[in-house]
């Protein structure tokens, strides 16, 4: 059968109205069915790669898309997380060895896995599954990258108390060293009267000497030899003018025949500094400064204390 060049439609209305006809040239009409046959195959299509994340689509879907860039930024992530936890092993390692260098008791293994048994691998290789909704990968594999690091937030806090103690602990040893009288008095003059029984010199007989005595000019500076608080400042009988520092601990030193002192009771001294001049106060034949280290009140020899052979060092 021949085609016709044209179709003529007619349009009766019910209402008896005027019959119109509409003539339409049969490309027409066949370029139109051609598109729309093929925009209904097309939005098929597209429908269905939607749904299935299909590769023909350029780019694969918006979700396929998204689920490849969040893959590619987990990767990089486990291995800066991994990378991080060489870091703190390491960390951890070398915690240990200053700790076992100032004698302090390392940090165990149990405690450092802060409640968690042996770490393996992360675990997160199974999200690259191209055109997969990462809510179809198990919870266990994706959950892991976040475990690890909660894991390494509470190592970090155990590794810094961990520090902190150290700290704490080196800062009072420090303190108490500190403390210790263990410099000269002065930083100048002789021993002229060691610790022990001695000729008495008003009288010539034995009696016990409690402390050191250094000769020095009158009005050289007196340091106090370690960290204290002035416990005394006093006119005492034999001694004179008199200084006496509490180190804590019960341990106290004593200045005496000063001829000026400097600080009152109460005050804070630290190692080296200058509470008074020596003088000739009291029982002395010539200018001189006696000096007394008291342990639990009883007077010990100050010559195994005195580490430092100059006083104003600290």
């Amino acid at each position: 059968m021949k085609l016709k060049k044209n179709y003529t439609f007619l349009y009766m209305p019910e209402d008896h109205g005027p019959t119109r006809q509409l003539r339409v040239p049969r490309w027409s009409l066949l370029l139109g069915s051609g598109v729309l046959v093929f925009l209904l195959c097309l939005s098929v299509l597209y429908g269905v790669g939607v749904k299935t994340g299909a590769g023909w689509i350029p780019g694969g879907s918006v979700l396929n898309q998204e689920n490849q860039t969040l893959v590619a930024e987990i990767d990089q992530l486990q291995g800066q997380v991994l990378d991080l936890r060489d870091e703190m092993d390491e960390t951890f390692a070398m915690q240990n060895l200053v700790a076992t260098a100032v004698d302090l008791q390392p940090l165990d293994k149990e405690t450092f896995a802060a409640g968690v048994g042996g770490r393996g691998p992360l675990g997160l290789t199974d999200l690259e599954i191209p055109g997969q909704d990462l809510s179809d990968v198990q919870q266990s594999e994706f959950s892991a990258l976040g475990k690890e690091v909660n894991l390494m937030v509470r190592q970090a806090r155990i590794q810094r108390q961990g520090y902190q103690a150290m700290l704490d602990t080196l800062s009072v040893r420090a303190d108490v060293r500190a403390k210790i009288p263990s410099i000269r008095p002065t930083d100048i003059g002789w021993v002229s009267s060691r610790f022990g029984v001695r000729n008495d010199p008003f009288t010539g007989k034995g009696r016990f000497h409690h402390g050191l005595d250094f000769s020095v000019p009158l009005g050289t500076d007196v340091r106090v030899t370690g960290d204290g608080v002035v416990f005394a400042v006093q006119q005492q009988r034999g001694l004179g003018k008199v200084i006496k520092i509490d180190h804590g601990n019960s341990v106290m030193s004593l200045y005496a025949h000063l001829d000026h002192m400097d600080v009152k009771k109460g005050d804070v001294v630290k190692r080296g500094q200058v509470i008074g001049k020596s003088g000739n106060t009291g029982r002395s034949t010539a200018p001189h400064l006696h000096y007394e280290i008291r342990v639990q009140g009883r007077s010990v020899n100050p010559v195994p204390y005195i580490l430092d052979s100059y006083a104003s060092r600290n």
